[in-house]
């Protein structure tokens, strides 16, 4: 909480396989590598987005990961679980076969709702992290809609009996109370309404959007 504090971030890799949100994650925040697809991670090397193979970096403290949620979704009425080896939960054994392999400090993955949440905390344990999740409302968070999602946090046990550097997190479970605290400490509603962030309905933008619309639906019935 100190004022003016500075955290500076060296960006080692993201991944992606889809190549608009590849485009934008590169604009955006240019890490030093970007790889194609989370289930290569495990091995030494890895798919980068333009078809090359490079080392997957494994010297980071903290890994940021949203996996799949196509077979978790409640919009899925073929939903799947972790043992079920669906898309989802190939790509969340991808990130944990780096997770195991490399051991971050900390683990922050997010996911929708309905994702299997305990069976991934068990997962974790399984691997000497200490992990927990919340449910977070982005209307809670100074935006003005709806988007539901879950968080889950998890800190590496052997932090607990580690020296040096990593004695920091000396204690897992504080780590996570601390965390969990602070995303709370951060909630406030949103004070504007959606329709501030709306254009004015005589913005000649609006106008040309809606001729757009017509067009298209015009031209659907038609056919």
């Amino acid at each position: 909480k100190e004022s003016g504090a500075k955290h500076e971030i060296d960006h080692a890799f993201s991944c992606e396989i889809e190549p608009c949100k590849q485009a934008n994650i590169e604009r955006n925040t240019a890490p030093q590598r970007l790889f194609r697809d989370i289930r290569e991670l495990g091995e030494e090397e890895a798919t980068t987005a333009y078809g090359s193979m490079h080392k997957v970096p494994g010297d980071c403290d903290i890994l940021i990961a949203g996996t799949s949620c196509v077979d978790f979704s409640n919009l899925n009425t073929k939903q799947k679980t972790l043992p079920d080896k669906g898309e989802s939960s190939q790509t969340f054994f991808g990130m944990m076969e780096w997770v195991k392999k490399h051991r971050p400090s900390i683990v922050i993955q997010e996911n929708v709702c309905g994702a299997p949440w305990q069976h991934m905390v068990d997962q974790y344990a399984k691997v000497g992290y200490n992990a927990t999740f919340q449910r977070v409302d982005t209307k809670k968070y100074y935006i003005p809609h709806t988007r539901t999602r879950v968080y889950l946090i998890a800190v590496d046990a052997r932090a607990e009996s580690s020296t040096g550097a990593s004695a920091k997190l000396a204690d897992g479970s504080k780590t996570i109370e601390r965390w969990m605290a602070a995303v709370e400490e951060l909630s406030r509603p949103s004070s504007a309404s959606m329709e501030a962030f709306l254009l004015p309905t005589d913005d000649p933008r609006v106008h040309k959007g809606r001729e757009e619309l017509s067009s298209r639906q015009a031209g659907g019935a038609s056919r």
